[in-house]
């Protein structure tokens, strides 16, 4: 990041961040309002993000597909109805995506708590493939709207996951061939020193990239992912864990948690899920 004049961070803009980053207001009251998962690893990116602003770099929040989901969340949390939301195109695009992709985690909620193991791996796949559908449409608005930016300034810092690799494809026709965007992973040679695989992306976000980039992969294969993706979930680890011995602990969590998943047949699958395979 310090070697770019703009650092464009994946965060909807939020109404705090420019007193934050002027130091008006603490880093911990920021991330109080801002509700923040993993506390400690957003302070340290605070913190990061502060001196380089102070150091001159432009540091923005782009993400217009989380903003407009915000914006829809205000008005319907203002009495408006959803037919109030559709009438703007650009919320509606962003509703219509968003409902698709909740339908179809709910349905795989309720297919979860009894259904055949068949069934929940079923509904695994549905929601991979909606939740494809947003990222496409979340890929494309960010696409443009960095490329709105980019024209203003001679080096950019793009901050985006793994999962987000699309935004690259996007990104590079919406930029010009004058401009060359390159790919870095930051964890990359953490996850090689683990012997750790493909980016080291669990069973689940492999299927979503699947259906993502367009691939239609073989019924054994999607559905393997599917069952490994259930158990994956339950052995990944919530909570934000501390560097002590090992700088990288997630890092070393998910190295462990996918070699033992990726060793998992279908039926091992089911029977640690605690389901039967058949349907009924």
């Amino acid at each position: 990041m310090e070697l770019h004049q703009t650092i464009i961070l994946e965060e909807a803009p939020s109404p705090l961040f420019q007193d934050m980053m002027a130091d008006l207001i603490p880093i911990e009251d920021y991330l109080l309002e801002d509700a923040s998962q993993f506390p400690q690893f957003d302070t340290q990116m605070c913190e990061l993000t502060r001196g380089m602003h102070f150091r001159g770099k432009r540091i923005l929040q782009v993400e217009p597909f989380m903003e407009r989901l915000i914006q829809i969340h205000e008005l319907l949390a203002a009495g408006k109805t959803k037919e109030d939301v559709r009438v703007t195109s650009e919320l509606r695009e962003v509703y219509e995506t968003e409902s698709a992709a909740n339908g179809a985690l709910i349905a795989f909620y309720s297919a979860s708590v009894r259904a055949p193991f068949a069934e929940v791996a079923e509904a695994v796949k549905d929601y991979e493939k909606t939740d494809a559908n947003l990222l496409r449409l979340r890929e494309n608005l960010r696409a443009r709207a960095i490329a709105s930016i980019a024209g203003s300034s001679e080096s950019i810092f793009v901050e985006a996951g793994y999962i987000h690799y699309l935004l690259y494809r996007y990104l590079q026709p919406e930029i010009g061939a004058h401009r060359k965007v390159k790919v870095v992973y930051p964890m990359d040679e953490s996850f090689r020193n683990l012997k750790g695989k493909r980016r080291n992306m669990g069973p689940g976000d492999i299927l979503t990239l699947h259906y993502l980039l367009g691939h239609n992969p073989p019924r054994g294969l999607a559905d393997l992912l599917a069952a490994r993706s259930l158990i994956y979930i339950k052995m990944i680890e919530k909570e934000e864990l501390h560097p002590g011995v090992s700088p990288t602990p997630h890092c070393e969590h998910e190295v462990r948690v996918n070699r033992m998943v990726d060793r998992l047949s279908l039926e091992d699958c089911a029977k640690i899920f605690g389901r039967s395979v058949a349907t009924q």
